[in-house]
This record gives structure tokens, C-alpha cells and sequence, in this order.
């Protein structure tokens, strides 16, 4: 198998974090990277245009720690431009993706890693569990697993974002989809095109922040993403593009457990 997790190589995490309008909750996701319980990281946040005080705030914050780092999109562009905005400006073996408003749990990298070099995994993932505005849990928990093909995660999408870590080797064979919602999944899609699995570890070391205001868009407006990612990046007929939006909405009901 191409793309192994390099054991040689200095294990650097670039942690990838598109931010907007973020300021009263990004103090907590950054917490949450520097309490990681390994420490070879660099965060590297890009703000994409806030107009709130999310980048004079993280610069500020910035200057406490050197290992995290503010870059400003020229224009307001998505978090998929902004992601391959931070992607550009990292220097790891290993790439973490971040939003702003999720937390990871304390030996998250070190687990992924140690999963990674014992398995010669190029391509992971984790179990997630969803938490309200205060960070308080919800008592929901979504489910990885162990592997997963293209077809997988096609159809049902076990890929929580801020639970990924992928080699820097596998993601600069593709090119990172700048789409404004969705990009993450059509970015999972492109890469198990060409590597055959993401592999899971089922253990929850990510906390997904559930916002009431956005749950109604989540259910109903992305339909309008998922339909630019089955026809626009999968080339789908329309037929398809429709059964897999009703496909995905049906498994968005069932898959909280």
C-alpha cells in the first residue's frame, strides 16, 4: 500500500483551522489544542474575513504561543478555500483539521498517532460526540468505522471533520475542493479515490458543537452543497445526485446514537 504513515519523518501536526466570526468560543478551541497531551504541533488558523474581533483576538492570543499561527483571507471565500489557504501555509507530516467552535479531548493526537504508526495508516479517523453552545453534552454520540471505502462514506459519511488526521504525502495528491459547504465531504471522496480506506478509531476524542440557530440550515439548506458535490465534483446524473440528497437526508435522522 502507497501513502503509509512515515514514522521516520519529524511527526510535526499542522492543525488546520478555518475561522469566522469566532471570538466568543475560539479561546476554548485552542485550549483544547494546547492541552493536547502531545505537544509537536503548530495551529494554523486562517480567519476568513470576521467582522467580529476573532482575528485581533487570536493575534493577541498568538503572542502566548508560537506554535499558533493567524493568516487573513484576502476576501470572505468558505472554509474550503480557507482550508486550502492553511494547508498551503503548514509545514507537518501530519495534517489535523479544526473548526473553530469544536474541542478535541487531551490525547487525541497522541491516540491518532501511536493508531497511525502502528498500522501504517495514511487516511484516520474518531467517534465524536456532539455538545450544545455552553459545551455541555447532549448525550449523542456518532459512531466511526473501523473502515470505510468510497462507496462508505458516499452513502453514509462517518467522517466527522475535526476528527481527521491524514498524511501531508496522501493530501498533496489531490486538490483540496474550495466548494463554501460540503468541502470536507467532497474532500473525503477525492481522496479514497486513489487510498482505499479511512480507518477508525472507535473511541470519542472529539466534542461537535451543535448550534440551535443552524440546525434548521444543516437539515434543509445544504441540500443546495450536496447537490454541487454529487454533480459538479462526482460528475453524478441528476437521477443519482437526487436519490443520494434523499439518501443522505434519511441517514441523517438515523445516524445519532
Amino acid at each position: 500500500m502507497t501513502n503509509k504513515y512515515d514514522s521516520k519523518k519529524n511527526n510535526l501536526v499542522s492543525i488546520i483551522i478555518p475561522m469566522y466570526n469566532a471570538e466568543n468560543i475560539i479561546k476554548e478551541t485552542l485550549q483544547s489544542v494546547q492541552n493536547q497531551t502531545y505537544k509537536n504541533w503548530e495551529a494554523i488558523i486562517i480567519d476568513d474575513c470576521s467582522i467580529d474581533k476573532s482575528f485581533e483576538y487570536v493575534t493577541n492570543y498568538s503572542k502566548t504561543d508560537p506554535r499558533i499561527k493567524i493568516f487573513k483571507m484576502e476576501k470572505n471565500s468558505g472554509p474550503g478555500a480557507a482550508t486550502k489557504f492553511g494547508f498551503k501555509k503548514s509545514k507537518g507530516e501530519l495534517i489535523a483539521f479544526l473548526d473553530s467552535d469544536d474541542l478535541w479531548v487531551e490525547n487525541k493526537l497522541e491516540e491518532q498517532i501511536n493508531f497511525m504508526k502502528k498500522n501504517n495508516y495514511a487516511f484516520i479517523c474518531t467517534d465524536y460526540e456532539q455538545i450544545n453552545e455552553k459545551s455541555e453534552p447532549l448525550g449523542r454520540y456518532i459512531r466511526c468505522k473501523k473502515k470505510a471505502n468510497y462507496l462508505d462514506v458516499l452513502y453514509t459519511n462517518p467522517i466527522g471533520s475535526s476528527t481527521v488526521m491524514i498524511t501531508r504525502e496522501l493530501l498533496n495528491k489531490i486538490d483540496i475542493p474550495i466548494i463554501r459547504k460540503d468541502n470536507d465531504y467532497s474532500l473525503w471522496l477525492k481522496l479514497l479515490k486513489i487510498y482505499p480506506y479511512v480507518y477508525g478509531i472507535r473511541e470519542c476524542y472529539m466534542k461537535y458543537r451543535v448550534w440551535k440557530k443552524s440546525i434548521s440550515y444543516n437539515r434543509f439548506g445544504s441540500i443546495k452543497y450536496h447537490w454541487i458535490v454529487y454533480k459538479d465534483y462526482e460528475n453524478f446524473s441528476s437521477i443519482k445526485a437526487i436519490y443520494l440528497i434523499i439518501n443522505w437526508g434519511f441517514i441523517k435522522l438515523l445516524k445519532i446514537k
